[in-house]
């Protein structure tokens, strides 16, 4: 890349693009790791610390105190192609007590006025709450700009914060300044566009920056020794009964080496302990450095609905400050559960938040009811599932591995519990969500499960089925392409599975199955969204399932991509399903829509009537391009519980979809929070979880597409 005054247009699938500056490369830059002034002392590590000298590219700032970075001299701009708001952030770690001042950083364009933000502490790759925001004027070219914080906030050794800078401008303009590389790895490059983080190599590797983003500290007074716990790691505010490893975070906050550090997890139920354990770590834990601590046993939960007291404290022998030594939450077991049943109707379903469907786990069965039609006769499904991938290496899901006979893929793990959504779009509507996590190789993909049934007495006509949407979402660093999603179903009709035959109907997105002596029921599946089908088939078991080489993640992505189709079964057997779409690309943070309906009928002829009516209810109630529930517009947005307790629900409506930004204020006016969301059309909610936010009165401002509103929030604890 030359230095000119040429605009570099490279339009990537985030849409960004950089823009080159003058001629300022600064010779002999080095394109390993950034180098140490001559004070030769860092805050952080891979850190440049210029003290006290100031160069030449931050004057008029002649100030005495430090800088903290990863960049050097100014060398080319980055901004969003076709113009918009994006956020830039560089993570620091101070290995040393200091106030942090201000933020300076390098506006090579125009911008409209805009806020620069200091994050806390969460991830390595995600920051956390806003310690304080800051506006400032986006006019002026080719020149550094200092944000001075609020107030000066001290910023303890071992502990994170993130300098952003948010930045609105247009086509053709490039504000935020980026020296020449390399990006620190989880430092140095962070950009959103109003959703998950991710870094600039890692969007495109010729964009391997570092943001000309610095950090103005003053050195605090830090104590010879002086050890504390700072988070906890697991486990988490909210949960699910089961199991789970205790982990604290520790930071040496002192100037020494320290060894032989006892650090307690304490658990409290109701003021009584229910779990008390100590460990030595053995160190050394070198000062401004921090270790992360497990606890043995598990802890073992109580029931859906208790609250427990969490404590986790170190106890060094000699500790000059005992006031940072521990860290407390609240947590709390979910009410949620992992199974559910839908059973408002002529049938019946379980749906589950880790991607089986039917039952929690064949054979043994012991959670669920599988698809009853009607909901008084037994089960005709064995077991379900939902899946999805890309290639032979890269298939999540929770159906029948290799051998068959044996654990089901435990490739999705749950994030949320099944809950009642409120407000509901049905008779019956449940929301969980899962992820890929527990797969070899993640990508980050996240799974929002929505499923609704009607009642009988009030939709005739809407309850012989059951509608599962499936909205697939990229949470990971980098974009996921050539994606295919399916539902496996293993329906086994009476008392003599291998009696059965099966079918598909390509014009209704239709595969079923029936007795071979008898059509009533006839069950199946029916893809509701998209309107194409990638494949619909029958699976037959001796080929397919009951080999040894069956059931392998290269046999099913044949089957989700198309390769292997059978239309319609060529005797009566042990047959399954695959109903699948696709492909289609996920960039970082994009969202896709995949939407079936398990439904049945007397016969053929009835369950494609009542797959059609399955089709128009979607269409009508859950459908993207509809506006469910749509009212006055005081009714659009709503918090649930309000005054609250840590979390609730913010509820919101729209008829069209696309971004839903929320702003959250104090109530002295100053900016504390912001989210930016895709939306659908129609109803929906989040959670707000304030997190470090203290008790009293907060506006949230919810801007959706088509309007936007202010409501007024209690925090009570």
């Amino acid at each position: 890349m030359k230095g000119s005054t040429v605009v570099l247009c490279l339009i990537l699938a985030v849409g960004l693009a950089p823009g080159a500056l003058p001629g300022n490369r600064e010779a002999g830059h080095q394109t390993t790791t950034p180098l140490l002034s001559a004070a030769n002392v860092k805050l952080a590590p891979n850190e440049v610390v210029l003290n006290p000298v100031v160069p030449v590219e931050l004057e008029p700032y002649d100030n005495p105190d430090e800088t903290l970075h990863y960049d050097r001299t100014p060398f080319n701009a980055i901004g969003l192609t076709n113009g918009g708001t994006f956020r830039g952030a560089v993570r620091f770690t101070p290995t040393y007590n200091c106030t942090l001042k201000a933020i300076i950083f390098y506006q090579r364009d125009a911008s409209s006025d805009q806020y620069a933000f200091v994050f806390g502490e969460d991830t390595d790759t995600t920051p956390g709450a806003i310690l304080d925001s800051m506006p400032y004027t986006g006019s002026g070219t080719l020149q550094w700009k200092r944000v001075n914080l609020t107030t000066p906030k001290v910023m303890k050794a071992g502990i994170d914060f993130w300098a952003c800078i948010r930045i609105t401008h247009t086509a053709g303009t490039f504000p935020l300044g980026v020296d020449s590389g390399p990006m620190i790895p989880n430092r140095s490059g962070f950009i959103s566009t109003g959703g998950s983080w991710q870094q600039l190599y890692y969007v495109n590797p010729q964009l391997n920056y570092s943001w000309n983003i610095r950090a103005i500290v003053a050195r605090g007074v830090t104590l010879a020794h002086d050890v504390g716990a700072t988070k906890i790691l697991s486990p988490g505010q909210s949960i699910n009964p089961g199991s789970y490893p205790c982990k604290a975070r520790i930071v040496n906050f002192g100037m020494s080496a320290e060894s032989n550090i006892p650090v307690t997890c304490w658990i409290d139920s109701a003021g009584t302990r229910v779990y008390n354990q100590t460990l030595t770590y053995a160190g050394p834990l070198n000062p401004g450095n921090r270790a992360d601590v497990t606890f043995t046993p598990n802890w073992n939960t109580g029931p859906s609905g208790a609250s427990y007291s969490v404590r986790m404290f170190t106890s060094l022998a000699g500790d000059l400050d005992p006031s940072n030594d521990t860290v407390r939450q609240t947590t709390g077991i979910m009410t949620g559960q992992p199974l559910m049943t839908h059973d408002t109707g002529y049938c019946k379903l379980s749906v589950t938040c880790f991607g089986s469907i039917g039952y929690d786990n064949p054979p043994a069965q012991d959670l669920g009811v599988g698809f009853c039609y009607p909901k008084t006769a037994t089960s005709a499904l064995f077991y379900s599932s939902f899946a999805v991938g890309n290639d032979v290496n890269y298939v999540a899901d929770r159906h029948f591995s290799n051998p068959a006979n044996g654990p089901v893929n435990d490739d999705l793990k749950p994030v949320d519990s099944l809950r009642n959504a409120v407000p509901p779009t049905s008779d019956q509507h449940y929301r969980g969500v899962y992820s890929d996590a527990g797969h070899p190789a993640p990508k980050g993909i996240q799974v929002v499960q929505n499923s609704h049934q009607m009642g009988t007495a009030g939709s005739p006509g809407y309850d012989d089925f059951v509608v599962i949407a499936f909205d697939i979402r990229n949470a990971g660093a980098s974009a996921v392409n050539g994606v295919c999603a399916g539902v496996f179903a293993d329906f086994d009709i009476g008392t003599a599975p291998t009696a059965n035959i099966a079918g598909s109907d390509t014009v209704r997105r239709l595969v079923y199955m029936r007795q071979q002596s008898t059509a009533n029921p006839t069950v199946g599946v029916k893809i509701l969204a998209p309107t194409s089908f990638k494949n619909l088939s029958c699976i037959d078991h001796a080929r397919y399932v009951y080999p040894d080489s069956a059931m392998t993640d290269g046999m099913k992505w044949r089957f989700m991509n198309g390769t292997v189709v059978q239309r319609t079964s060529n005797r009566a057997y042990d047959w399954s399903l695959i109903a699948s779409v696709g492909p289609f690309d996920l960039g970082v943070g994009q969202s896709y829509r995949f939407a079936v309906a398990f439904v049945g009928g007397t016969d053929e002829t009835q369950i494609r009537v009542n797959a059609d009516s399955a089709q128009s209810w979607y269409d009508a109630h859950v459908g993207i391009g509809q506006n469910p529930g749509w009212s006055e517009a005081e009714h659009r947005f709503e918090l649930v519980p309000n005054p609250f307790r840590r979390s609730t629900l913010v509820h919101y409506s729209t008829p069209s979809a696309g971004k839903l930004q929320l702003s959250v204020y104090d109530a002295g006016g100053r900016l504390v929070e912001e989210r930016t969301m895709d939306v659908k059309a129609g109803a929906g909610s989040f959670r707000w979880q304030p997190g470090s936010l203290a008790r009293g009165v907060y506006f949230l401002d919810i801007k959706t597409p088509d309007s936007a509103s202010r409501v007024k929030a209690l925090l009570l604890e």
